[in-house]
């Protein structure tokens, strides 16, 4: 079973490294000057838009966010063409980072990729829908149930001890809509599969 996993997934094992490793790498640099910033981003700073989900609370918000890209990995055995998976976590961050402006109006700062983590898997489960039907539908069922306790979960803690902050319920949403309409434009390109 192992070895099966392993040899499915060995053609995506380079680009979630990569990916990986410019999370880790975007650590190091000062998280001040990348973050989201309300303030910031009208005045010029526009890179703020994009690289404001490369950067994390702390180390703690670093690894989950890792553990969870490769949780994605794992979970299917088919992903998005490359270029087609590296624009998407190029336009991702932008429609987050855009409709924060819009979504959260009390929000003056974010750091994190777990908006467009929960994008990817959105539009990962909807590329692989017509050919794993069934597993795809229970990978975006668990996330919707997901995202709807967050609403009523993390208001209420405010908080989180793992994340070391506030979880931003919105840029989690933002992008599981960014990987809905991502997943739908693939979906209507794609050529039908027939038996």
């Amino acid at each position: 079973m192992t070895n099966t996993l392993v040899s499915q997934l060995s053609p995506y094992w380079p680009r979630f490294t990569v990916l990986a490793a410019l999370l880790v790498a975007a650590f190091l640099l000062p998280a001040s000057t990348l973050e989201w910033s309300r303030e910031d981003i009208p005045g010029g700073e526009y890179w703020r838009l994009l690289t404001g989900h490369w950067v994390h609370l702390g180390l703690n918000h670093l690894l989950l966010n890792l553990a969870g890209l490769l949780v994605t990995g794992l979970l299917f055995t088919r992903h998005p063409p490359l270029p087609i998976w590296l624009s998407y976590l190029v336009l991702s961050p932008l429609a987050i980072s855009s409709g924060l402006f819009l979504a959260a109006p009390e929000l003056d700062w974010y750091r994190g990729f777990s908006g467009c983590l929960h994008g990817l898997l959105v539009f990962t489960a909807l590329y692989n829908i017509r050919a794993e039907t069934r597993w795809s539908l229970i990978i975006l069922g668990f996330l919707l149930i997901k995202l709807a306790t967050e609403v009523f979960l993390y208001p209420a803690v405010g908080e989180n001890p793992l994340v070391g902050g506030r979880v931003i319920v919105q840029s989690h949403w933002l992008g599981a809509l960014a990987g809905l309409a991502a997943g739908l434009l693939t979906l209507s390109r794609a050529p039908r599969v027939t038996a």
